[in-house]
């Protein structure tokens, strides 16, 4: 197995030594439903007991100063939420000013409300309770990457629904395979082993790993007396090692594989291409859009299909409900989480999106949240569906989720306006023309894979079409702002063909604007190459 001669940092040793202790333990769905009823009916007395503690008793909160303008004490609020309930209370705040965007949790924008200008950054909003045992990392799709502190009892918790989520839908006697990158590859081997379903291979879509992950396997393996797979460096081009590999393995109990979108349904159609059959295999996704495209890839082929939705910020927030009316359609956990949305506009013409702003309940939360964005908007309803979330009392579904300030793909993200530089500059010096003669364009293949088209304006005349590629993924790499998170896109997009060249003009919107990043929904695939 090819591996890195970079020693691991302490800081990354300290982490696994912390993971490695909870390993051991094993987690049981006793009390999980019960302490979900418990929630739904406290909501309210959870959000107040969370203002009251990390809100109004710490004159640090970037809360603070938006709820002082908006007029709001701990009696106002209390009155406030008391008087129209939790979802009411919060539309309210935010209509009076009392939420933040994306880029002024990141620090990259200032706050401006009633005429005030605050100045916040991410590390403000961490719980100042929280003693981590690791750490959950965003893609960095609008900075370095967002560190967000996660506790034992987050993790613990996390398990012990995982195992209840399993169990319900009924997968808990699969055997699990892993196709997923290194950080959240740990933490879904840690929480398998934890629920007494240990993963029996763990396939990593990278051609190099550090020494270190395959020591983290090895000791607690050990420890468990339970076979822990270390991780496998399997890139795209080597989809086929993943499909013979579950193939050899499936037994009748079936398989359970836990990967991002585009991976696994690549791992589908390459199955099929090769004469390989798969067997009775299930598929948890996340990381990107399950579109009717590509559940379609997946169904008609026989493949069950369980989406959830994530951020690094929060955790899990919603799981597929089995009677879902829309692809991607999700219960929220609303015993632990509020989601709410308002009309976020995105650009200068005045387009609006239905934006998702959440808010916390739990002490053991990563980063207190009252009307946060979270850069995703779709439909939100509450709807009563008759699954075993709904009689729970989980009726609100979101659903059709999108994000509308950055480029997904492969499960990396990579945020739109750090790339301007690169159509407007490098782009016209390098291969001629000027920054209208070139788009990059979010959207999916004929076959439901997610690329990204770079569109070249004909008028351009012979390009280089493998060097203007080389040069986008290059840019891609050397523009972000985590050395280390550039590098890991840029192997992963290249390794998977996700910057596709086409050779047509740019996408206008509506309002006849040409945006440098532009996302469409669906197959754009026959219609921009039919230009």
């Amino acid at each position: 197995m090819p591996i890195t001669r970079a020693r691991p940092s302490s800081t990354r040793y300290r982490e696994l030594w912390k993971l490695l202790s909870l390993v051991r333990r094993r987690v049981s769905t006793v009390g999980v439903e019960e302490g979900m009823r418990d929630r739904l009916t406290r909501r309210e007395a959870l959000f107040l007991d969370l203002a009251e503690r990390f809100i109004f008793a710490a004159e640090s909160s970037p809360y603070r100063p938006l709820l002082d303008l908006a007029g709001y004490d701990l009696p106002r609020l209390r009155q406030l939420v008391s008087a129209r309930g939790l979802d009411a209370a919060l539309d309210q705040l935010w209509q009076d000013g009392v939420y933040i965007r994306v880029r002024e949790f990141k620090g990259q924008e200032p706050v401006q409300r009633g005429g005030r200008t605050f100045q916040f950054d991410q590390g403000d909003f961490i719980n100042p309770s929280i003693r981590a045992v690791t750490e959950s990392q965003s893609s960095g799709s609008r900075s370095g990457g967002t560190r967000s502190p996660v506790s034992e009892q987050d993790f613990i918790d996390g398990a012990r629904i995982q195992r209840w989520l399993a169990e319900r839908y009924g997968l808990s006697r699969r055997d699990m395979v892993l196709w997923l990158p290194l950080r959240v590859g740990l933490r879904s081997v840690a929480v398998q082993a934890m629920i007494g379903q240990p993963a029996v291979r763990w396939f990593c879509p990278l051609d190099r790993i550090d020494r270190s992950y395959a020591f983290f396997t090895r000791v607690a393996g050990l420890l468990t007396g339970v076979s822990i797979p270390p991780p496998l460096p399997t890139p795209s081009e080597r989809v086929l090692e993943v499909a013979r590999f579950i193939a050899r393995a499936n037994t009748p109990r079936g398989i359970l594989v836990t990967a991002m979108v585009n991976p696994a349904l690549r791992l589908v159609l390459a199955a099929e291409e090769a004469g390989i059959n798969l067997g009775d295999v299930a598929f948890i996704t996340g990381g990107e859009p399950l579109t009717p495209t590509k559940l379609r890839q997946f169904t008609t082929r026989g493949y069950q299909v369980f989406s959830a939705f994530a951020f690094s910020e929060y955790g899990m927030a919603a799981w597929a409900c089995p009677q879902g009316q829309e692809p991607d359609d999700l219960h929220v956990f609303t015993d632990r989480i509020a989601l709410r949305q308002y009309p976020r506009p995105t650009d200068q013409n005045g387009a609006t999106v239905p934006a998702y702003l959440f808010t916390s309940l739990l002490p053991e939360t990563r980063h207190i949240m009252l009307n946060l964005e979270s850069g995703d908007y779709g439909g939100l309803e509450v709807r009563r569906c008759g699954c075993f979330l709904d009689e729970l009392g989980f009726h609100q579904h979101m659903h059709t989720i999108r994000s509308f300030e950055k480029l997904t793909a492969e499960g990396m993200t990579f945020i739109g306006p750090t790339l301007i530089g690169l159509m407007d500059e490098v782009l016209p010096r390098e291969f001629g023309g000027s920054q209208t003669d070139y788009q990059l364009v979010e959207a999916e293949d004929a076959r439901g894979h997610t690329k990204l088209y770079l569109l070249a304006s004909p008028r351009l005349g012979d390009l280089d079409e493998v060097a203007l590629r080389k040069t986008v993924l290059r840019e891609i790499r050397d523009r972000h702002i985590s050395p280390g998170d550039g590098r890991l896109i840029h192997q992963i997009w290249q390794s998977a063909d996700t910057i596709q060249v086409l050779r047509r003009q740019p996408l206008e919107t509506e309002t006849g604007k040409v945006h440098h990043l532009h996302k469409h929904q669906g197959t754009l695939a026959a219609e921009l190459q039919a230009h």
